[in-house]
């Protein structure tokens, strides 16, 4: 027998049961640190938020953990330099006592330590002299050595470090200041991960990311592979889906067509939610449900007449699309290139996902698969 649904309502928002992940989070915090955890699932399935409702509500009441948590996406990082400067801080004066500056650099360095935690989008700045901050921005010091350091240094007073990383898919592409080898930033960082986890056990480390073209890419990377776990946080099923929305005081008919369209993806029913809300009385669940397909027909629309240059793509594209509707989709291991190329921009617009370990291509959310079904005539 299902047990009662639990609601807990966090930043004004309603995290709908999830009480298995969580667990299974809180125990891998509290177990060894011997391999990365991936936590991964399409667009707006809450990953992000539970995890922020983890470390806020959680975490910070232990007081052996230091939780370091930085998601990406909410910088700016066009190159190596904004990467650094998200973990380290020049001390500016150079020309300060020496007193002033020891009392800066290490207000800089354990300032935030003395709280256990950093809220999210806040990360660990670590103090560096003009001399030492310019080395590491021209890669004459590892600045992954430097971390190593302050991270061990915290272990050795009884803290242990949590990372937690998201949407690290945002490095992509960024190559190392100075370095004539043409290093990748993303591959050096996970090299770092890898010996904070599998070879030194010094930190847990969680990568948290909705890209599961990413995804595919590292569960591909042998070395990766075996050094990590990979997590899948999905929208709800059917059962919790209908429980949440007869609490919400639909109807078994409302519920049915608000699963038609919307599926259990959480972001997209708190936001039909706060419409009706809004609306009152006017809502008519109807329309905006029929809207909603409309608005991703649009999205699927834009993306194949600009994003698929050529006639051939943007037909497969739609075979593609027409095939998961009709019996689902799974990746041919002698596929063309020109499935590679249009999954992968399918992907990289939200309107498809890989689920890695099955080889399997569905809709990124519902709505999107209704959108899909009205642009191709069938509904």
């Amino acid at each position: 027998m299902k047990k009662n649904m639990r609601k807990i309502i966090f930043r004004d928002f309603p995290i709908i049961d999830r009480e298995e992940e969580e667990r299974y989070l809180l125990e891998r915090v509290k177990s060894g640190s011997s391999q990365i955890l991936f936590i991964y699932g399409p667009k707006s399935s809450g990953k992000t938020t539970l995890i922020e409702y983890i470390v806020e509500e959680k975490l910070k009441k232990d007081r052996k953990f230091y939780v370091n948590y930085i998601n990406f996406r909410g910088y700016a990082i066009v190159n190596y330099s904004s990467f650094l400067n998200i973990y380290f801080q020049k001390i500016e004066d150079e020309n300060k006592p020496w007193i002033a500056k020891a009392k800066e650099k290490f207000l800089i360095n354990f300032g935030r330590i003395k709280g256990e935690i950093t809220l999210p989008y806040e990360g660990m700045k670590i103090g560096l002299n003009l001399d030492l901050f310019e080395k590491v921005q021209k890669n004459e010091v590892d600045p992954f050595d430097v971390l190593f350091e302050t991270l061990r240094r915290l272990k050795s007073k009884g803290k242990q470090p949590v990372l937690i990383i998201d949407e690290v898919q945002e490095l992509n592409d960024i190559y190392m200041n100075g370095d004539i080898q043409k290093r990748y930033l993303l591959t050096e960082f996970f090299k770092f991960l890898i010996r904070l986890t599998k070879e030194t056990h010094l930190a847990h480390v969680f990568v948290v990311t909705s890209s599961s073209v990413f995804i595919d890419e590292i569960y591909n990377n042998s070395k990766l592979a075996q050094t990590s776990e990979f997590y899948l946080i999905d929208h709800f099923n059917y059962d919790t889906t209908k429980e949440w929305l007869k609490e919400e005081g639909f109807n078994e008919k409302d519920i049915e067509l608000i699963w038609e369209y919307l599926g259990g993806c959480p972001y997209n029913i708190i936001n039909m939610l706060v419409k009706r809300k809004i609306f009152k009385d006017n809502f008519n669940l109807k329309e905006y449900l029929k809207d909603q397909a409309l608005e991703m027909r649009g999205k699927i629309s834009f993306t194949i007449s600009r994003e698929l240059k050529t006639k051939e793509e943007r037909e497969y594209f739609l075979k593609i699309l027409r095939e998961i509707i009709m019996k689902g989709y799974k990746i041919k291991e002698d596929g063309k290139e020109i499935e590679e190329k249009v999954l992968e921009k399918g992907i990289e617009k939200d309107i498809l996902f890989l689920k890695a370990k099955e080889g399997k291509i569905i809709f990124n959310s519902q709505i999107m698969k209704k959108g899909a079904e009205v642009y191709l005539g069938l509904v």
